[in-house]
């Protein structure tokens, strides 16, 4: 069974529509909705390689769809490179690429979504964010316990969710960052969709703000701030030229890491400032070991947080370049290239500059919630058309 049995395509209003096997297209909506908050699912299961599995499947059925984006056909080869150069190499851990195979699927999603059935997965979001709002307010707060749907591999952790004696909400999400970058993620997938009315787009957003306040983390504020900071931007009509945002995005990554240093350096240290100074210390070493791997690399094997000694400079694009060397420089190109300079589009823009100037202090290719955010991003960039018309923004500008 392959894409090619599976899928059918037609043209609807200049954007191709493809259809696919219904019970296909209905796993790939579970996946959309649920992988990013999978302890929600996995309490329930008492395991997460169900998000494993699933991945993988779609990418074996999908595989041939895949393949007829050339951005894929480049991502699929460098990452068969890499195999290759590892194997080469003498190293025999292959579980890295399972952070490099969690995203395609989000390709699929939107390839074979309507827009009446992605407006229906959006409200099921929503539905399940303001259930996610209530559980922080009327349990997680009071009760001080963030840990309700924690897995076996979490017992021991508890008191990463505690913050000065505060407890650190987090929903059905592996972490108080992942609750509040997703937070942020949905709130402005639902206030640049033109299929919901005014009043949802601004009601709905506006508790996910309540929550981002909420999570006792700083990742959903900085995110709110800088797209706060887009809009004024593209007032000016800035976005258009796409070297600007390019600028934009170094321009906000400098801050970032200045500011982060300037608090590191901090006297009076708290855990915000202790935060900070070993963030700090994480980059400087990545850019250590940067300058000194970037031809040959030193393993996949330390890109994996699932790997014992896996390498944490808090910063994906320093992961790359250590770990995989010149391949890894391709990938970080592939990736950058596609996502900046395939659109200027002004909504897009909107998810795309934040979460590019956030990625200088956290590892988005090296989460499960991260990853999600940054592939339905790439996805957007791939398909711009199809991206106009799931969110109603004909009448706005396309390029």
């Amino acid at each position: 069974m392959n894409s090619t049995f599976i899928e059918s395509e037609s043209i609807i209003e200049k954007v191709p529509s493809y259809s696919c096997n219904g019970i296909y297209l209905l796993m790939l909506r579970f996946y959309f909705i649920f992988f990013p908050m999978y302890p929600l699912i996995s309490k329930f299961l008492g395991t997460s390689l169900w998000k494993d599995g699933l991945y993988i499947f779609f990418i074996l059925i999908g595989f041939n769809a895949l393949i007829k984006n050339k951005f894929f056909i480049w991502y699929f080869g460098l990452l068969f490179l890499v195999i290759v150069f590892q194997i080469s190499q003498g190293y025999s851990y292959l579980e890295f690429l399972t952070w490099f195979l969690m995203g395609p699927p989000i390709y699929l999603y939107f390839r074979y979504i309507s827009v009446e059935k992605f407006k229906n997965d959006l409200r099921i979001l929503m539905f399940i964010m303001i259930l996610g709002f209530l559980f922080v307010f009327l349990y997680e707060i009071p009760k001080r316990d963030s840990m309700f749907f924690e897995l076996a591999s979490e017992k021991t952790t508890g008191g990463f969710f505690l913050r000065d004696d505060s407890v650190r909400a987090r929903f059905g999400f592996v972490s108080p960052m992942a609750f509040s970058q997703y937070s942020w993620f949905i709130a402005v997938m639902i206030l640049i969709n033109r299929n919901f009315s005014k009043f949802i787009r601004i009601v709905f957003p506006s508790l996910m703000l309540i929550s981002i306040f909420y999570c006792n983390t700083r990742a959903g504020v900085f995110l709110t701030v800088l797209t706060a900071g887009v809009f004024v931007y593209t007032k000016f009509n800035l976005h258009k030229v796409k070297l600007y945002n390019l600028l934009l995005v170094i321009a906000i990554a400098s801050a970032v890491i200045f500011k982060n240093f300037i608090s590191g350096q901090s006297a009076n240290h708290n855990n915000e400032t202790l935060s900070d100074e070993l963030r700090m210390l994480l980059l400087l070493d990545g850019i250590t070991k940067a300058s000194e791997h970037y031809v040959l690399g030193v393993s996949g094997e330390f890109f994996s947080p699932r790997a014992e000694d896996w390498y944490d400079f808090e910063n994906s694009w320093l992961s790359l370049i250590v770990c995989f060397g010149i391949l890894g420089i391709s990938l970080i190109i592939l990736l950058l290239k596609n996502i900046i300079f395939n659109t200027n589009n002004k909504y897009f823009v909107f998810l795309m500059i934040p979460w590019l100037g956030y990625s200088s202090i956290f590892p988005i290719l090296q989460e499960p919630t991260a990853v999600f955010i940054t592939w339905v991003i790439i996805v957007a960039s791939l398909n711009m058309d199809k991206w106009i018309a799931l969110n109603a923004l004909d009448q706005f500008q396309k390029k």
